[in-house]
């Protein structure tokens, strides 16, 4: 689990005191070739205002510029009397502005989250817009800012916005009626040819290459860029977008579509995800209207020239193969591999794909994602790991849809959808859950110096048999319960901010650890068809001897799912020699990934050997 800061209230240091230019300073200015029709509606820092770096560019309306700024070549910054500075609606997730959220740079992933999908609930959704446009009024003065330390160069119009202390501008085509957050540890970038219009640019993020940017809204530490068009959208943090089009989507943390010809439409996706080259995500070519929706759940990876309709849903870390789905799409089945056989015109899954085929991927999701966190922010916590209660408790209905041995009727055109590998499939999916359950309960005692299940229980809290819905708000994983609980509080006026949204957050962190190993041990008692209140010793000691098996056949298939790019003749025949494969690819010993696995097996078997819970 790793952490997200995101709450955007203020920047720490407040803005300075102004003062207007002195006559001197004006006459300094206009000889290095800058101009105002009215200095006197310019304002600057009362302390450490340098005349000296501002250069070549030109000043309208209210303005302010902060302390040791550099402006050069600068068209225009200007702010208008007519502007309108209230948020401007982002139609996210659907096309017909039915989900749309007002933004304020006090807002984050999990907010956007709550309006954009409790759109049934009129008091949550009143009580959000006044929560928005009070957050937004305080952040948005009537005038253009320019924070302490930015660096503007090279740049055509910077119109109606807020530019952070920090930030750097260069070579920007446009930025207006925007706020561009950044600060001292966390500077976001604004580069050559960048359009960005009625948009929230989040800290630390970059936006370069031509990119434009109009209704949006990013997290800490996006990217967008080359000549990417974004609009209508929330972009989460550590998201990479470029070469693409993305409109009227909701993207959770650290997504990646990075390709030329890709075309995301009226989108959920959760997150930790990716889109080849050629992907078309969205069609509203089966409504009436322009009012479809796709939902995919954490780790979506549609593979080449996919194409998907709306409306359809999709399970957690969902493979699709090339091709082209014509209907509406329903799968349950996490971790699986879905394609179409043209020989018989029939939809095909592979259950738990990832884990019989690619364990490798699997491994590597959590690792190279923790590798790609590139914020200076801590807050909102957002799950990395593959297996969490959201995706074991997928994993469970899998198993009760497959071995129900019911006819599986996953898309609309087609109507039947062919299980492959169903027995292998079940068993993946029972070790996997096996391995979530010792890997969160026996790393709990082992770090807590815990040898009995009393004691487990007496740190942890009684269990229940409640059959908890767990959600993904904004990569934070949250009981239905508890995220119910958030709601009725800014519903009844215990909440009024949204940084006391963040703080009912930030509690539930803070006990999510414990939640989790409470669901770890109920999930052991269902896997094992028990009341979850008559776990023991024994069960627990049989979960520690059988998690060593696990971990040693997941090390086994992890090596194996890679090992085949060192071994494969139609992998190899490029290379004259082991020498010259190994200077390319490097060891096969040293990959990284196949390291940190074993590593972990390691750590399990020394406390399978250490750790016995007394009886």
């Amino acid at each position: 689990m790793i952490y997200i800061y995101q709450t955007m209230e203020k920047t720490a240091k407040q803005q300075p005191d102004t003062r207007p230019l002195s006559g001197e300073e004006i006459t300094q200015l206009e000889k290095q070739g800058c101009w105002s029709i009215n200095w006197s509606s310019v304002q600057v820092a009362a302390e450490g205002f340098d005349a000296n770096k501002i250069q070549r560019s030109g000043f309208h309306g209210n303005v302010e510029i902060g302390a040791s700024v550099t402006i050069s070549n600068v068209c225009e910054i200007s702010y208008s009397d007519d502007a309108d500075c209230r948020p401007i609606a982002i139609n996210v997730i659907n096309e017909n502005g039915g989900r749309a959220i007002l933004p304020c740079p006090a807002m984050n992933c999990g907010d956007v989250f709550i309006w954009a999908k409790y759109r049934g609930d009129n008091e949550l959704m009143a009580r959000l817009s006044e929560m928005s446009l009070r957050s937004n009024h305080e952040y948005r003065p009537k005038k253009t800012i320019i924070g302490d330390n930015a660096v503007i160069i090279n740049t055509k119009a910077i119109r109606n916005s807020k530019i952070d202390s920090c930030a750097v501008i260069d070579g920007a085509e446009i930025i207006g009626n925007s706020v561009i957050l950044s600060d001292s540890e966390t500077k976001t970038f604004v580069g050559a040819a960048v359009q960005i219009r009625d948009s929230i640019v989040g800290y630390g993020s970059k936006i370069d290459s031509a990119a434009q940017l109009d209704k949006v809204m990013t997290g800490i530490a996006a990217s967008i860029s080359r000549a990417a068009r974004v609009t209508h959208s929330f972009v989460g943090d550590c998201a990479n977008i470029a070469c693409c089009e993305v409109m009227h989507c909701y993207v959770a943390p650290f997504h990646g579509q990075q390709h030329n010809n890709s075309f995301l439409i009226s989108t959920f996706i959760g997150g930790q995800s990716n889109l080849a080259a050629g992907a078309t995500i969205g069609s509203n070519h089966n409504s009436r209207a322009n009012d479809g929706e796709i939902w995919a759940k954490r780790g979506f990876w549609p593979g080449l020239c996919v194409s998907l309709k709306h409306n359809s849903r999709f399970a957690s870390f969902t493979m699709i193969v090339k091709g082209d789905y014509p209907a509406e799409l329903d799968v349950k089945l996490p971790f699986s591999l879905l394609m179409i056989d043209n020989a018989t015109d029939t939809t095909m899954i592979f259950p738990a794909y990832w884990f019989t085929h690619n364990m490798y991927a699997a491994m590597k999701s959590e690792q190279k994602f923790i590798s790609r966190d590139k914020r200076g922010r801590r807050g909102q916590s957002v799950e990395l790991s593959i297996l969490a209660p959201d995706t074991v408790e997928e994993i469970f209905e899998a198993l009760r849809i497959i071995e129900s041995k019911t006819p599986l009727h996953m898309e609309r055109k087609r109507p039947e959808t062919i299980i492959k590998n169903a027995d292998e499939a079940c068993k993946a999916y029972r070790m996997m859950i096996r391995h979530y359950c010792a890997k969160n309960i026996v790393s709990y005692m082992r770090d807590n110096g815990i040898q009995s299940f009393d004691d487990l229980l007496a740190a942890i809290g009684p269990l229940s048999n409640d059959n908890e819905n767990w959600l993904n708000c904004g990569g934070t994983i949250i009981t239905e319960t508890a995220l119910t609980e958030i709601i009725v509080n800014i519903k009844n006026g215990k909440i009024n901010k949204w940084a006391d949204v963040h703080a009912q957050f930030d509690k539930w962190t803070s006990t999510y650890k414990t939640a989790k190993i409470k669901h770890a041990l109920k999930s052991l008692a269902k896997l094992q068809g028990i009341d979850a209140n008559n776990l023991n010793n024994n069960h627990l000691q049989t979960l520690i001897d059988t998690a060593a098996n696990d971990y040693e056949t997941i090390v086994a298939l992890t090596r194996s799912s890679r090992q085949k790019d060192f071994t494969d003749p139609f992998r190899t025949m490029v290379y004259d020699s082991p020498e010259e494969m190994e200077a390319v690819l490097g060891s096969f010993d040293d990959d990284p990934v196949v390291k940190a696995t074993i590593s972990e097996l390691n750590l399990i078997l020394s406390t399978h050997h250490a750790f016995r819970p007394a009886d």
